[in-house]
């Protein structure tokens, strides 16, 4: 079969990864835009492994073939669908997963290629871009109070690193409510696949950050750069903020987590303040319980950091459409 390494085949015009390795695997981290087509799920991949590590590879491998048989009829099917473009099929090592599918599509007409070192060697790649990684374009940097608007407005320029959508997460105590967190591998595969997107762009804008979105760390050196940015400030009225995060957050949110949340922060914004929250939530008042938060918690934890910053221009966020198209506007009088 023809093998081909993951340098090799970034430079093709049309690939499709397909991942034949179980969900679990794929879920924690895979190359962006692939698709999954395992070989076991993930119970039959923790059968097959317990069956190695008990009774060794010749019994894992008689019951691996197994379950694969029965397999191979419908994942022959569904990548037979795909027309023209170059299928690349790719397990965690490039071993028996990937060579048994690989083959089989070859014997039958399907021409695919089988990717050199599998998963592992993808990963190799990233880990050697992540430490350096730096968009080669101006960044310009959106900073503001929570709930102004910037992750709105970031999504709706097209020139934009998306932070927040690559972790899984929206960078706040409450962040990971309704969203399903990234890896720290998912979000660097998903971080140096956006900055290779962008290098023909004639600028980028980015949300502000800390090191840590959620669990996941940002790469030093891009949040060096980010620092260095010109900054725009990014405001919204109280009433404006309010709506933007109770549009944002699901109101289905388990309660219990959510008075878990705000119990921790007693430390900082107090007891009473705690325990006011905690009231206005069970009421089910929402948008007093939001005000109270932004002005107890939020806004003293970024206010200050934000009072030292320079920024080139100010916009109000109260139309996302029209902030959207000043910042546009502003970057593109500056580059």
């Amino acid at each position: 079969m023809r093998e081909i390494s993951y340098e090799e085949a970034r430079s093709l015009q049309a690939a499709v990864f397909v991942d034949v390795r179980a969900p679990v695997e794929y879920f924690a981290d895979h190359i962006p835009g692939s698709i999954n087509v395992p070989v076991f799920d993930d119970e039959e991949r923790a059968l097959v492994g317990a069956l190695y590590r008990t009774h060794g590879q010749e019994v894992a491998i008689v019951k691996g073939t197994e379950i694969a048989g029965s397999k191979l009829a419908g994942m022959v099917e569904r990548l037979s669908r795909i027309k023209g473009r170059d299928i690349v099929i790719a397990c965690f090592r490039g071993g028996m997963r990937s060579s048994t599918l690989a083959s089989l599509l070859e014997s039958l007409g399907i021409p695919v290629l089988k990717l050199k070192g599998g998963y592992r060697e993808y990963r190799r790649y990233v880990r050697g871009r992540i430490d350096a990684l730096e968009p080669a374009v101006p960044l310009f940097v959106l900073h503001g109070l929570a709930g102004a608007g910037k992750t709105r407005i970031i999504r709706k320029i097209g020139n934009s690193i998306d932070l927040e959508a690559m972790a899984g997460h929206r960078g706040s105590v409450f962040g990971a409510l309704g969203l399903s967190p990234s890896s720290q591998k998912m979000f660097e595969s998903f971080l140096v696949e956006r900055i290779d997107a962008i290098q023909d762009f004639q600028y980028a804008i980015v949300e502000g950050e800390s090191r840590k979105i959620g669990d996941v760390h940002m790469p030093s050196r891009l949040l060096e750069r980010m620092r260095r940015s010109p900054g725009i400030l990014v405001r919204a009225s109280m009433e404006r903020r309010v709506q933007n995060i109770l549009a944002e957050y699901p109101r289905d949110a388990d309660p219990g987590s959510v008075r878990n949340i705000v119990r921790s922060l007693a430390n900082r914004i107090g007891s009473r303040a705690a325990g006011m929250l905690v009231d206005l939530l069970e009421r089910g008042e929402f948008e007093d319980f939001t005000a109270l938060l932004l002005e107890k918690y939020y806004d003293p934890l970024y206010a200050y950091s934000l009072e030292r910053m320079s920024f080139i221009a100010e916009v109000d966020a109260g139309d996302v459409d029209e902030a959207a198209r000043y910042i546009v506007e502003t970057v593109r009088k500056r580059i």
